[in-house]
């Protein structure tokens, strides 16, 4: 036991005695002495500026320091700048549109610097996303002739100055715009002739957030080619008229545009430099019955552009804008309006009968009784039984002989309850084919829209004569207030 105690005493020792001193194991690294960091610097801050960054920090106390170097390092190239003691900021200029690494450091009068305080930052520069994104002071604008209409975004407290320049008669002109101007002009018809060839020009100062310069921002062109179309007035364009693009050639050649259903805005109007006349609700013919309850089946979203583009283009363009019902706004709105009565149906259609076709429909529990559609003396028209899912429904007709065809006549069922009005047929696809095999769309689009009012006779007219013996119709029940509800169809005629 005692032998135990002795050895375990002069390991002990061993082990003591072979150690040594963290100082001693550093002075081989250290010269002639310890190593003595200088101080660093704390509190760094990196504030982006116009084409600069702004630095601030807080300095160590130690006594030895006796500069302070700031860096900035871009694609393994840094920059440097040795500032006085004491110094708490300094502006890195000239920068280019890219993220910077800063960093700052204590150095003493030999030249050791403290280890580095660091930060990244990007200027701001004509290239930033903040400075593209900047406000345009518009949402749009139209060039009608020589006069310029402008529709102005809101304002924004970002905005120091702003104005609005172009030239006249030889002349330039500016419009100082400011907060009240612009939410007194949302919608400006530019009070001067615009010289041909010459530059208008939105001139812009404002200040970004967290930026404390001051940024004048390059002028921004309004260029005469900008042309922008909303969603719903594509969709008239791809429906009616087969324009998938709308080109600069269409919009130059249309003197005569018609409008039917719901839509955004009539803004897009005021694109067409050569338009003179204007059909509003021309191919909805409304049940005579039914009449002044579906008067103003047709909506416009953006009343007060729509009204503006109809001053516009009838007092620059000298438009004719016939209006019928009370589609979009009531009769008697405008003064340059020529209000027009429901309209009637063409005379000179020729019906092919049907009294020998056969028909056949993808749902043939849901779909029974479909044929009564296309019976020229049914008035009852055809609706499924109610069920609990949505179901789509391919109708084929045979005709039994090939036929040319012009169109088609679809009429809304004369009677609906309300509960299901809101469930009539809105789309309706049409193909033809020779085969009963191999179809095509029979208009510029695979769904065509229909009027849904009680009644309503949509007269759906095929781009060119299409030679077949079959067609199909294809229509899909409706979903409402998250309930399906069938689908219901009068009648469909083929001329």
């Amino acid at each position: 036991m005692k032998l135990k105690r002795y050895l375990c005493f002069f390991a002990s020792l061993f082990i003591l005695g072979g150690c040594e001193s963290l100082e001693d194991t550093y002075k081989d690294y250290a010269g002639e002495g310890t190593i003595r960091y200088l101080g660093k610097c704390d509190n760094l801050s990196v504030t982006p500026g116009w084409q600069r960054l702004i630095v601030t920090w807080t300095n160590h106390v130690d006594p030895a320091i006796d500069k302070i170097k700031v860096s900035w390092t871009l694609d393994g190239v840094t920059r440097d700048s040795l500032l006085e003691k004491g110094s708490t900021e300094c502006n890195i200029r000239n920068l280019e549109n890219a993220t910077y690494e800063v960093a700052v450091r204590s150095v003493d009068k030999d030249g050791n610097c403290s280890l580095p305080v660091l930060d990244s930052k990007r200027p701001y520069t004509l290239e930033h996303e903040s400075i593209l994104s900047f406000t345009r002071m518009f949402n749009k604008y139209f060039y009608v002739k020589n006069r310029l209409a402008i529709v102005f975004s809101e304002w924004q407290s970002d905005v120091e100055t702003a104005s609005l320049n172009y030239y006249s008669g030889g002349a330039r002109k500016v419009v100082e715009l400011d907060s009240v101007f612009v939410t007194d002009n949302k919608y400006y018809l530019v009070p001067d002739e615009i010289d041909p060839g010459t530059k208008v020009t939105i001139d812009r100062s404002g200040r970004l957030s967290g930026c404390s310069d001051l940024i004048v921002f390059n002028p921004y062109e309004l260029a005469r080619d900008y042309h922008v179309y909303t969603p719903e007035f594509k969709k008239v364009l791809r429906e009616k008229y087969g324009q998938s693009e709308i080109t600069e050639a269409f919009v130059n050649a249309q003197t005569e545009l018609e409008i039917d259903y719901d839509i955004d805005s009539f803004e897009d109007i005021l694109n067409f430099p050569n338009l003179r006349t204007l059909f509003l609700g021309k191919n909805r013919y409304l049940a005579e019955k039914d009449l002044s309850e579906n008067k103003d089946a047709s909506k416009v979203t953006d009343w007060d552009i729509s009204a503006f583009a109809l001053d516009v283009a009838c007092k620059i363009n000298n438009l004719n804008v016939k209006h019928y019902n009370d589609h979009y706004f009531p009769a008697g709105e405008f003064s340059f309006v020529e209000d027009m009565p429901n309209p009637t149906l063409p005379g000179d259609l020729s019906f092919f009968s049907s009294e020998n076709w056969t028909y056949s429909c993808s749902n043939e529990e849901y779909g029974l009784g479909f044929e009564v559609i296309f019976n020229e003396n049914s008035t009852s028209g055809w609706q499924p039984t109610r069920h609990s899912n949505a179901y789509t429904y391919e109708m084929v007709v045979d005709m039994q002989k090939d036929q040319f065809m012009n169109g088609v006549l679809v009429t809304q069922k004369s009677s609906v309850v309300s509960a299901y009005r809101k469930c009539i047929a809105k789309m309706i696809q049409i193909k033809v084919s020779e085969n009963g095999e191999t179809w095509k769309d029979a208009t510029h689009v695979i769904e065509n829209t229909l009027g849904n009012t009680v009644g309503e006779s949509t007269l759906i007219t095929f781009p060119t004569p299409l030679h077949g013996r079959y067609l199909k119709f294809v229509v899909r029940d409706q979903v409402y207030l998250g309930n399906y509800h069938t689908v219901s169809l009068g009648k469909i005629r083929v001329f």
